[in-house]
């Protein structure tokens, strides 16, 4: 009798291991990501990374994150107006980017496929626009420190507990 259990006990155990094996094998193929090939990029080479943020999915994420983490500050509606107009410069800033963006990646696509392509003038090209995103980014902190200044103490001091909190966040 005993025997007899010990057998269901390990077939038991064999099966509840086959399909648990089974059912992640299931969630790794078809899963969060909904299938084998969606939104994915053959430039991989199959190893089925994220592609990541493209022209505006990355601009409304970083306008969702950035109302998400302003909304907690508990704003007056002075502060309101002025959180508004850095927003709307902030989106036309993001809007302008991803069009430059877009436009550059066509012209290197076009000149990678020429050809002879020029590779001096693609270097020039990527150069100029790492100045560019310098500048894109000197304004956005510009802004920042705008919106900053606007703020009482109180939301100073939890906005840069925020800040604290993320930095500590990628230092380990």
């Amino acid at each position: 009798m005993k025997t007899r259990k010990k057998k269901y006990f390990i077939i038991g155990g064999i099966i509840l291991l086959i399909m648990l094996l089974t059912g992640f094998g299931l969630v790794a193929a078809w899963g969060p990501c909904g299938g084998f090939d969606k939104n994915f990029h053959s430039r991989f080479h199959g190893k089925g990374f994220h592609t990541g943020f493209h022209n505006k999915d990355f601009s409304e994420f970083l306008l969702w994150r950035l109302d998400k983490r302003v909304k907690e500050l508990n704003l007056s509606e002075e502060q309101k107006e002025k959180y508004s107009e850095i927003r709307s410069r902030i989106e036309t800033h993001l809007t302008e980017g991803m069009e430059d963006r877009k436009r550059l990646m066509e012209e290197f696509h076009m000149e990678i496929n020429s050809e002879n392509p020029d590779m001096r003038l693609m270097a020039e090209t990527v150069k100029i626009k790492i100045k560019e995103i310098s500048g894109f980014m000197e304004e956005n902190l510009d802004l920042f420190v705008e919106f900053y200044e606007t703020l009482d103490d109180t939301q100073k001091d939890r906005l840069i507990d925020t800040i604290k909190d993320r930095i500590e966040h990628h230092r380990t």
